[in-house]
């Protein structure tokens, strides 16, 4: 679509009282300040848009006197005639000031404005007009950066962006991956994932869980060495030999003196033995529970916290939904007013009826223009003939224009009509949807929740049992034991029933020493059970380092990928920026920003020659905008009518496709004491020249 202006006619807008400009393809309006360049634009813009071409909406348009006051009782005018792809429209607005007088007074109020609207000199409802214009303009935001070349860069640069992307051809994150080998390892991914940021979320959490695991191999580690006991097994093991066979002598001493208190003190022997073998037991029963709870424990642990973190995900979810629900259904409501208010236009056929008072037939025509006299019969039949001829024929043409029109006020009605429907019911399944998910959110939370107390329940049970786990073992809970100390304890009382009734003496020593042995050789036995649980700490040790170096490899997996994956968007960005800039002739848009850490950090920053635009000069700044339109326009397939403002400070000529509406400055003049008039120079002294000011403007055509 190409839009011109051929024409503008302003009254009693602001300051201009009374004005008509004809625009070429290339139109310069000169003249000082304050003398109405700026003004026309602003007339365009509010005839369009309600607005000055400042995007102001709350701007006075009624003109002032002298003294500041407002002009009352003065109708407010515009319009502009368009060419719009070679159709010429012509567009007004008028603003008329509404006074009333109130009940029982005879002074008249000021009660705001009222403004009418005219398409092609037909009246239109203000809603008609705007539609127009939107359809015209296709949208206000558009209009504004193919018509002004400071409006581009005043945006936010996330809006810059935004726009600038849509320059970019469609290549999928696959494609670009396949031309170059080194990201082969991300394809897989690439072909599953909807987007980067997916696949850099799902081996980031990876990682993240992985170096826990990390973290907690060497804590483990140590808590199973710290758990081993420094026992020389081998110094206690010859101790226990030598022991045994002290024993084994006394023994043997006593049988020879006495084969019954000998028997009594093999049996005694062996019960000792049974009895420690069965302490050792219990013992390492012990450790082996506080072992298995303290794992479970740490487990437990794990699990809450993981359950804490996917509670807080969901709950943030639940909330961006909610926030995208509210949105989507103001959407709604706004989409269904603009629904009824579509339905309701109705078809104007007024301007197509057939105007039957506009042909008749006129009777001076059958008056012979050079004599006078009356034409002969045949030719007046004729000349009716032919004038019936044609009114059938513009009949016929007006009520076929009239049915076509018809056809395509119906169709663009429908058309609108089906879109609304088409954007509210995408909006409603989006809704579904995310109440849907929301509810789902919801009860995953809730079971969750339920899960976390729980796991808090079990993990005050552990730690109950855990206290309740004493450090040695109660033997005396043992039944297998429990019968053997009662055998042993008999056996006790028998050999010192014996004494009683007169053993030797030697025997009785030999006893003594026997049982001082004995208690040496428990102790000892005590020990070497302690040290037997070394065996099983080292195995443990050893699976828990096995397991460490597969943690390490998964570790090592994941940060390859995400390095791999670091590379890639750099490779992807580059390409878009090269995309984007290949565009434009003169600016050039940094994108994005180098951390420190390696990464890339998204922004949007014009630069001509690298200098940011914000250190341009107006000239420089102006031919930047017109750049970024000539590439604009191309996009979206529109060429407008451009203004640009202070065009004074431009140093060459611009040339674009689209219409150049140039707003130039002039510089001010002073007279001499001659009375001659010049532009302000060196020669300029204020206290003895006087200020000449020009106040009209001046409009040619290049």
């Amino acid at each position: 679509m190409k839009i011109t202006i051929k024409s503008i006619h302003i009254e009693n807008f602001k300051g201009i009282n009374m004005l008509d400009v004809n625009f070429s393809v290339k139109t310069k309006i000169s003249g000082q300040n304050a003398v109405g360049k700026t003004t026309i634009f602003d007339a365009f813009t509010w005839l369009l848009f309600n607005k000055n071409s400042s995007g102001e909406e709350k701007f006075n348009v009624r003109p002032l006197d002298k003294d500041g006051n407002r002009i009352d009782n003065v109708e407010i005018k515009v319009s502009s005639i368009l060419d719009v792809d070679g159709k010429e429209v012509e567009l007004s607005k008028t603003q008329k000031q509404n006074w009333v007088k109130k009940r029982g007074t005879d002074t008249a109020v000021l009660q705001g404005n009222v403004n009418s609207f005219e398409i092609d000199g037909y009246p239109k409802s203000e809603a008609d007009f705007k539609a127009y214009v939107s359809e015209l303009a296709q949208s206000e935001e558009m209009f504004k950066m193919l018509t002004n070349p400071q409006y581009f860069s005043s945006l936010k640069w996330k809006d810059q962006r935004d726009i600038l992307m849509k320059l970019v051809s469609e290549v999928s994150d696959v494609e670009l991956a396949q031309t170059d080998a080194k990201y082969a390892p991300l394809l897989s991914e690439l072909e599953k994932a909807p987007s980067t940021d997916d696949i850099r979320a799902k081996f980031s959490k990876a990682l993240n869980e992985w170096k826990k695991k990390q973290a907690e191999i060497p804590v483990r580690i140590d808590e199973a060495m710290k758990s081993k006991v420094d026992i020389d097994v081998a110094e206690q093991e010859l101790a226990k030999t030598d022991l045994e066979i002290k024993i084994a002598d006394i023994d043997a001493k006593i049988k020879d003196s006495d084969g019954v208190m000998m028997e009594l003190g093999r049996e005694e022997m062996q019960l000792q033995f049974d009895m420690s073998g069965i302490m050792q037991t219990m013992n390492r029963d012990l450790t082996n529970r506080r072992s298995e709870i303290e794992a479970e424990l740490r487990d437990l642990q794990n699990e809450m916290k993981r359950f804490a973190d996917t509670i807080a995900l969901k709950e943030r979810r639940v909330s961006e939904n909610e926030t995208v629900i509210s949105n989507a259904d103001s959407e709604r409501k706004r989409l269904g007013e603009e629904h009824n208010a579509e339905k309701a236009k109705a078809f104007d056929e007024f301007p197509y009826l057939f105007d039957e008072s506009e042909w008749v037939f006129d009777e001076n025509s059958t008056v012979c223009s050079l004599c006078g006299q009356k034409l002969p019969e045949d030719k007046i039949e004729q000349l009716k003939a032919d004038f019936e001829s044609r009114k059938r024929k513009a009949k016929a043409d007006a009520e076929e224009k009239l049915k076509s029109e018809k056809i395509r006020f119906d169709t663009e009605k429908r058309t609108a009509l089906n879109r609304l429907v088409a954007i509210g019911t995408e909006r409603k399944n989006l809704i579904t949807k995310l109440r849907d998910e929301n509810a789902k959110a919801k009860e995953e939370i809730k079971s969750l929740k339920e899960q976390e107390q729980e796991d808090i329940a079990k993990k005050e049970k552990l730690c109950q049992q855990l206290s309740s786990i004493p450090e040695i073992a109660d033997y005396l809970h043992n039944e297998e034991y429990v019968g053997l100390k009662a055998r042993h304890d008999e056996i006790l009382a028998e050999i010192e029933r014996m004494n009683a009734n007169g053993e030797d003496v030697a025997v009785e020593s030999l006893k003594s020493e026997k049982e001082e042995l004995q208690a040496r050789l428990d102790d000892v036995n005590k020990i070497i059970a302690k040290a037997s649980m070394n065996v099983e700490i080292d195995e443990r040790i050893w699976q828990l380092q096995e397991e460490q170096k597969e943690i390490g490899q998964k570790v090592a997996d994941q940060e390859q990928i995400l390095y791999l994956l670091e590379e890639f968007i750099r490779f992807k960005l580059n390409k878009v920026s090269e995309s984007i800039n290949s565009h434009f002739k003169t600016v050039k848009f940094k994108l994005f920003d180098m951390q420190l850490n390696g990464g890339m950090k998204d922004c949007c920053e014009c630069t001509v020659g690298g200098v940011p635009y914000s250190s341009l000069n107006s000239g420089h700044k102006i031919v930047a905008g017109l750049d970024i339109i000539r590439s604009l326009s191309e996009l979206y397939g529109v060429s407008a009518p451009i203004f640009v403002d202070n065009a004074e400070s431009l140093t060459s000529e611009q040339t674009m496709r689209s219409q150049l509406i140039l707003l130039i400055a002039k510089k001010p003049q002073y007279m001499d004491e001659h009375g001659e008039v010049h532009d302000i120079d060196d020669n300029y002294d204020p206290t003895i020249h006087k200020l000449v000011y020009d106040g009209s403007l001046k409009v040619e055509g290049v």
